[in-house]
């Protein structure tokens, strides 16, 4: 079951105030304004409602517009605020900052502003050392072998699930995030030369990035792959999802019961695994592939950021390992413009921009720029 209560804008707008009023309220670089989009804005009131519902016991039957959701919120304030101090020491930095933005969100949204700026000013009170680190180990597949892809693809085409198979096989195709198949566009199929283009629009993107170029995270591709007859077939599913308004978010909702189907096939087929496949598995394997057959050629670690759509080198770092990708998997072609924008944080690093190097070695061997990030190194 989804740790979410609600996905969708119908419930939301009930309780909370419409997008387009919290806009106009908090954007715009107002004193204490919020930027984001309406899929991020209905995920945060869901996120918030989840944990209020957890820490209240309330199953909100009783609260049925926008005054009783404000009662409610106004009447956990402080239990909500005691939660926030106590999920730091269990807690990744990253996540506590995503919960507490959450509810900063959800407390503007329900029109307690006050409350919300005092959310916003909590300061983590974990030390560092005593945050969680994910030290747990992942319960994804990290590699998809030609034989458990084999497994699933048959398993998917018995069960007549068209729809996961013609995701999976883009996404293991084009190495996308699962959100950005929303809004993949073909560029070119072009038959007779037997190849695929897709533009894929950046999923990692502030919502200044979109507009300022400074702010971006992740960046927009050009990707051009061989065709199959599998992959043909796939491409029927882009396009199927309005990523205009509202739509979005059930595109997101279709997205993730694709991933719900795909887990629960991943358990029944593989049920003494501790691990199973999901969408990022793929992106995981094609990271490594990337690794295996770019990093050994000259510019080969700005080409793979650019091909994962990552604005800087060091991110695609988490995404597989050398020694595992496939040597000679096919590697899609990138536009140069793309490459362009990629920043060689990992060469400046160690005084090696746009040069390839073994980074592994470098950092064994204490080669790394120490005035860096106030010391903090790959």
């Amino acid at each position: 079951m989804s740790r979410r209560l609600d996905l969708t804008s119908e419930t939301n707008d009930k309780l909370f105030k419409t997008y387009n009023k919290f806009s106009n309220d908090h954007f715009n670089n107002k004193p204490r304004g919020m930027n984001f989009e309406l899929a991020t804005y209905h995920n945060y009131l869901s996120d918030s409602l989840s944990h209020l519902k957890k820490l209240s016991y309330d199953d909100f039957v009783s609260v049925k517009n926008k005054k009783q959701m404000k009662a409610v919120m106004q009447e956990n304030f402080r239990l909500i605020m005691k939660s926030l101090v106590a999920s730091s020491y269990i807690k990744t930095t990253g996540s506590w900052n995503k919960m507490r933005r959450s509810l900063q969100a959800a407390y503007k949204a329900a029109g307690l502003s006050d409350m919300s700026d005092e959310i916003a000013d909590l300061k983590n009170p974990a030390p560092v050392s005593s945050r969680s680190h994910n030290t747990k180990k992942s319960k994804r597949i990290g590699k998809v072998t030609d034989e458990l892809y084999s497994d699933f693809k048959d398993a998917l085409i018995e069960k007549g699930d068209s729809e996961a198979l013609q995701t999976i096989e883009i996404i293991r195709c084009f190495g996308i995030r699962p959100v950005e198949l929303i809004k993949a566009e073909i560029i070119e199929n072009n038959k007779e030369e037997g190849t695929v283009t897709l533009f894929i629009e950046g999923a990692k993107k502030t919502f200044k990035g979109k507009s300022l170029p400074k702010y971006k995270r992740g960046l927009d591709r050009t990707l051009t792959v061989k065709s199959t007859d599998m992959l043909q077939h796939a491409l029927s599913l882009l396009g199927k999802y309005d990523h205009q308004s509202i739509q979005a978010i059930q595109a997101i909702q279709a997205i993730q019961a694709i991933q719900g189907r795909i887990g629960k096939l991943s358990r029944k087929l593989r049920p003494d695994s501790d691990k199973h496949l999901c969408f990022y598995s793929f992106r995981y394997t094609y990271g490594s592939n990337l690794k295996r057959n770019l990093y050994t050629l000259e510019g080969g670690r700005m080409e793979s950021a650019a091909i994962m759509g990552h604005k800087n080198t060091s991110s695609i770092s988490t995404y597989g390992h050398f020694s595992s990708g496939s040597l000679g998997a096919e590697i899609p072609k990138v536009d140069q413009d793309t490459i362009n924008q990629v920043k060689d944080d990992v060469g400046r690093r160690f005084n090696k921009e746009g040069k390839n190097f073994d980074i592994g070695e470098a950092i064994r061997n204490r080669e790394y720029r120490k005035d860096l990030n106030q010391g903090m190194t790959l």
